[in-house]
């Protein structure tokens, strides 16, 4: 399950994808993974992405977001 999120960071709105995996339940508390992109890259990235669903695939809720000044985030 994916679901787009906004983080702010110092005032600036930084654009991210909350990735749970899809057995999970409101009151469930799963182990997390941050993934981040590569210098110059996105949240849309390959590696970013399929990390974040591999993560989820095993159980783990896993976030990607684009850091400041790229991809969607100011």
């Amino acid at each position: 399950m994916e679901k787009e999120v906004t983080i702010l960071s110092d005032g600036l709105k930084l654009s991210g994808v909350l990735h749970t995996p899809e057995d999970m339940k409101a009151s469930d508390a799963r182990a997390g993974f941050l993934v981040l992109h590569g210098f110059g890259g996105s949240k849309q990235g390959g590696g970013a992405l399929i990390l974040a669903k591999q993560f989820a695939e095993w159980g783990y809720v896993a976030l990607r977001f684009d850091m400041r000044g790229c991809g969607d985030s100011e």
